[in-house]
């Protein structure tokens, strides 16, 4: 009987602990967030990753080309816009569709018969810092906090890096 009583205390202890595990939240960069929050996160990084690989792909020549990197950068503002205030919406679509913007730039090299080069993937670095930050706003978390899951978004995803590797391939 005793040990009856023994194994049953150490069954509830197991599913107390299975319960507190499970229903804890989830952390990035230290910061413990809700899921949906958590998740957001994810999609924004696989978003950001997905939209360098498809800037790497860039060929002036294949219209296709444009066409995926432009909805790829669609894709990351109808992510996050509607989560943002009017100011950060647009800073974002900016980044992306400014005169200076990422796309743009690109849509500037497809008419002038150009690659991305190392020159210009070194304008890009400034207009990811911001899409990346502004993918943070969307979670609205205090601003130490949003600091902290941006550097560690930065760090994750390396950006400066995937620039280079765009530069350097196109450098003839």
């Amino acid at each position: 009987m005793r040990k009856a009583f023994i194994a049953l205390g150490v069954l509830f202890i197991a599913l107390l602990v299975a319960l507190i595990s499970f229903n804890q939240q989830p952390k990035y960069a230290g910061v413990a967030m809700p899921r949906e929050d958590y998740q957001h996160v994810k999609q924004s990084k696989h978003d950001i990753q997905n939209f360098v690989q498809t800037l790497s792909k860039f060929d002036y020549t294949k219209n296709q080309t444009m066409t995926a990197i432009e909805k790829s950068a669609d894709t990351i503002i109808n992510h996050n816009s509607q989560n943002l205030s009017n100011v950060d919406s647009q800073s974002l679509r900016q980044a992306f569709y400014g005169s200076q913007g990422i796309v743009t730039i690109v849509q500037s090299a497809k008419k002038g018969h150009y690659n991305i080069d190392g020159s210009v993937a070194s304008r890009f670095h400034d207009r990811f810092d911001t899409i990346i930050e502004m993918s943070v706003n969307a979670i609205n978390k205090s601003s130490a906090q949003r600091d902290d899951i941006v550097t560690q978004m930065k760090k994750d995803l390396n950006i400066e890096a995937d620039l280079y590797k765009i530069g350097i391939k196109n450098e003839e």
